[in-house]
């Protein structure tokens, strides 16, 4: 049994051992056996990854000090025979038969370079490597992350960790100097440690500076907030700007004119237009100069990240009149897959509500949006959580779906090559985990890369213990299962956001107790959110089927998920050997079943009680009771059965804005609920039969 954040050792760590036996080296490889030994150009950037490849050959081939013979590596920061890799990060690795030269745009470049070397023995799992030249240099820049080590929580063995996987941001909740999310905060001190990884720091901002932009003081206002936190904090790459979070009193008066959560007119009727935050306002270009003004006062060349995300459901004519009338020196970011409708098999359309690998993506709001932006001229980034972690599961590891993954990594190198997107946010709030998914993709997003195919072949290689295809074929089962998935807000934001932690409820929504809320800066939104409730529909409503024609339908589509689940799990489980990685996908496969169990339950308990509330007689009543308690106690089984996954691996029912939301102490509320509903609530509803 895991204790509670335990994962956080395995989520510092860059180096650990694996299986090998070691065989002789041929004569076309070069060993390390020996040790090396380093000469050229040096940085704090380089020597880090200096130190991570001698901890390297210590941890995984036992190299505890040279030999006699150790290999010399030399390092030339230069722009000299780099040819088409002579750019940021571009290197060019010659290894001979005794010694390493690595050429290199930048430090960066350089020590990636020796990243590079080690990816290259960990393939192997043999410390040799192959004579000859390699170069390389990275597809996208920036590739930005939220820490999922905690909300703002940047280590220096987790930054290690980030900058061997090619990652070159990462994300801080700013809202205000040395302030973030979670309360005071050394930004500065995080900014620098960073930097020796040769890894950014960018500003999420996460303040509302609710003040017009066009009010006389509007400068001065906008100057104490965004201009005091890059002149305190200098250091910060950029700023990164969504609706929800910066929103404004606009005058567009197809907008509300107030914040979103003010939905109320002046009749007391619910106000049918979206708040400002969530409408290509005709005055955010007025806003946003305002910002990169006072920004770039403090900081020249700040990068000036404007994210689409929470409109890219308005109509397509609005959206890109407003791209059109924007500033031109910002990067424009669009989230990849969201707000797509998904016919499906089953008769019933679907909807992308927010992140989710079910769909791999373009959008059709993301292509418009793209297109507009080569035609202006506009950066073009992407929020696609391409490190394998969306809203579709709440307090899952990551995503363990490689044939659905690498259909969006390929998608993403289409949309690099047509519309020059060039940057990445990697993941949103549920932070970034290494995993055969990361491995997959840093592979994808390399200048010169291998087939999707071999990508994945090579990846589930190294963990498999030669049992590759086998691998493949349970991972594909899974693959298919998430392409079923539903990416509803009734999905993202109920039983799937905490898994079978979530309140199967019958008249009363039941929230837990705040000492099970864990110190979190976040109240999970689960626990907030019945099943059902019309407030899931406020920005998807009329734009896909039904919820109440949708839910029996996908009765049976959960059933298939779930099928297809234990058809992987069932290939796992008749493998010989397990190594460490199957059996932790194994536990994985277990919870996911687990999960949309929960999801099944929510949605027959929610259909049992709308019948149940219109039921004409005592018998129909009586029947709907009944299955209610068939329903709870399933849940109940259900339950007992994760407890099994989460105390085998205590990264599960984790999630770093939430903190633990679906752990142990949360499942067992969630038992003691049903039984509480069951046996308190229930009973006493059922008690009016006698009359």
């Amino acid at each position: 049994m895991e204790k509670r954040y335990q994962f956080r050792e395995a989520l510092t760590t860059s180096n650990k051992p694996f299986a090998y036996m070691l065989r002789e080296k041929t004569e076309t490889e070069l060993s390390l056996l020996s040790g090396v030994i380093f000469d050229g150009d040096d940085s704090v950037v380089i020597s880090h990854a200096k130190d991570d490849l001698c901890d390297y050959l210590k941890v995984c081939f036992g190299v505890t000090e040279n030999g006699d013979h150790p290999v010399r590596i030399s390092i030339g920061i230069t722009e000299t025979g780099l040819g088409d890799v002579c750019a940021y990060k571009g290197r060019v690795i010659s290894v001979a038969n005794d010694r390493i030269e690595i050429r290199a745009f930048d430090e960066r470049g350089a020590a990636q370079a020796i990243y590079d070397l080690e990816d290259a023995m960990t393939q192997k799992k043999q410390p040799y490597l192959d004579l000859g030249i390699t170069k390389n240099r990275p597809l996208f820049s920036p590739r930005m992350v939220h820490s999922a080590y905690g909300m703002d929580q940047y280590p220096a063995g987790y930054l290690q960790v980030l900058a061997k996987e090619g990652i070159d941001a990462i994300m801080l909740t700013v809202k205000g100097v040395n302030t973030v999310m979670s309360g005071p905060r050394d930004i500065n001190a995080i900014i620098a440690l960073a930097a020796e990884y040769g890894i950014d720091t960018y500003a999420y901002w996460d303040r509302a500076v609710y003040h017009s932009p066009e009010a006389e003081d509007a400068e001065e206002v906008y100057t104490a907030a965004f201009g005091e936190v890059f002149r305190v904090h200098n250091g910060l790459r950029g700023v990164i700007l969504v609706g929800e979070s910066v929103q404004f009193p606009s005058k567009d008066t197809r907008t509300t004119g107030k914040p979103y959560w003010e939905t109320f007119d002046e009749d007391g009727f619910h106000d049918m237009r979206p708040g400002t935050s969530h409408w290509p306002c005709c005055d955010y270009p007025i806003w946003l100069d305002l910002v990169k003004r006072v920004i770039r006062r403090e900081k020249p060349d700040a990068d000036i990240v404007f994210w689409t995300y929470n409109w890219g459901g308005a109509p397509e004519k609005e959206r890109i009149a407003l791209i059109e009338s924007l500033p031109t020196d910002i990067s424009l970011m669009v989230t990849f897959e969201m707000f797509e409708n998904l016919p499906t098999s089953y008769g019933i359309t679907e909807r992308v509500c927010d992140y989710s690998v079910a769909f791999a993506g373009p959008g059709s709001y993301f292509v418009s949006e793209a297109k507009a932006a080569r035609r202006c001229g506009i950066r073009l980034y992407t929020q696609a959580n391409a490190g394998g972690r969306t809203w579709d599961f709440g307090c899952l590891t990551y995503e363990p779906f490689p044939g659905q993954w690498m259909n969006r990594y390929e998608q993403m190198q289409d949309c690099h090559d047509r519309y020059g997107l060039v940057g990445v946010m990697e993941c949103h709030q549920y932070g970034f985990w290494p995993s055969m998914i990361t491995a997959m993709e840093k592979r994808a997003f390399a200048q010169y890369r291998k087939t999707s195919d071999e990508i994945i072949r090579e990846v589930i290689d190294g963990f498999s213990g030669g049992q590759t295809d086998a691998c493949m074929e349970a991972l594909e089962c899974w693959s298919r299962a998430i392409r079923l998935y539903m990416p509803t807000d009734h999905e993202q934001y109920c039983s799937m956001r905490v898994g079978p932690a979530y309140p199967l409820h019958f008249r009363y929504f039941p929230r837990p107790p705040e000492q099970l809320l864990d110190g979190s800066a976040v109240i999970p939104n689960a626990f907030t959110m019945p099943y059902g409730e019309p407030n899931l529909l406020l920005y998807a409503e009329g734009k896909f089927t039904l919820h109440s024609i949708r839910v029996r339908v996908e009765l049976r589509i959960l059933k298939d998920i779930i099928a297809l689940l234990r058809q992987g799990l069932k290939i796992f489980r008749s493998l010989p050997v397990k190594t460490p990685e199957i059996l932790r996908l194994i536990n994985m496969g277990n919870y996911m079943v687990c999960c949309f169990t929960t999801d099944l339950h929510v949605k027959q308990m929610y259909l049992c009680r709308q019948r149940l509330s219109i039921a004409a007689t005592g018998s129909a009543a009586a029947s709907m009771i009944a299955q209610i308690r068939r329903i709870g106690e399933a849940e109940i089984g259900n339950a007992e059965r994760a407890l099994v996954c989460v105390d085998s691996d205590s990264s599960l029912g984790y999630e770093p804005m939430m903190g633990y939301a679906g752990d142990r102490a949360h499942i067992e509320w969630k038992i003691r609920q049903v039984r509480h509903m069951l046996d308190e609530e229930l009973a006493a509803y059922e008690a009016g039969l006698a009359f």
